[in-house]
């Protein structure tokens, strides 16, 4: 049904739109939403995966699996989308809010003590370690943000994730 609904729309038939939508979109919604971990900016990605597939819909083939190319073209927004977010975020380090009213002692002291162990590491060290922790990217993901094979991303992770370890035994804190 998902391949007829595409091949309708690549025809003109927009109501075919509505259809694919009601048969996937809830779908499309949890793709996204498992990327980028928010729900409003997961809704943004359907919408802009949707007009993806008005303008696809011509490049589509009829004998392959249609719901598998409406969830890569989810994947694929959404990754677009967090890069673009990497863009505007400048300063990795203006990522770590402390003023969070609710914030215990101990957990203000972890959060100064990470940032800290963080000005050990180079801008892409500690753009990975923001992802894999904060973002919850794969190192596929990771790999495919900055232009990088999967085990040099590994490879860069582990240094990273070392250099913490080092930081903190020679501070004694967050053992």
């Amino acid at each position: 049904m998902v391949n007829t609904y595409i091949m309708q729309i690549a025809q003109g038939n927009f109501v075919a739109l509505d259809g694919l939508s009601r048969l996937v979109s809830a779908r499309m919604l949890s793709v996204a939403l498992a990327i980028v971990k928010n729900r409003q900016s997961a809704e943004d990605i359907v919408q802009d995966s949707f007009v993806t597939i008005l303008k696809k819909a011509k490049t589509f083939k009829p004998d392959t699996n249609g719901y598998a190319w409406i969830c890569k073209i989810v994947h694929n927004t959404a990754i677009n989308s967090l890069r673009k977010e990497r863009r505007r975020c400048v300063n990795i380090d203006d990522l770590f809010s402390l003023s969070d009213d609710n914030v215990s002692q101990q957990q203000l002291e972890n959060t100064v003590a990470v940032k800290q162990a963080m000005s050990v590491l180079d801008s892409t060290e500690k753009w990975l370690i923001y992802q894999k922790y904060f973002m919850d990217f794969t190192v596929r993901d990771s790999a495919k943000s900055i232009g990088k094979s999967k085990s040099t991303v590994q490879r860069i992770i582990q240094g990273a994730e070392d250099k913490m370890k080092q930081y903190f035994n020679n501070q004694g804190t967050l053992q």
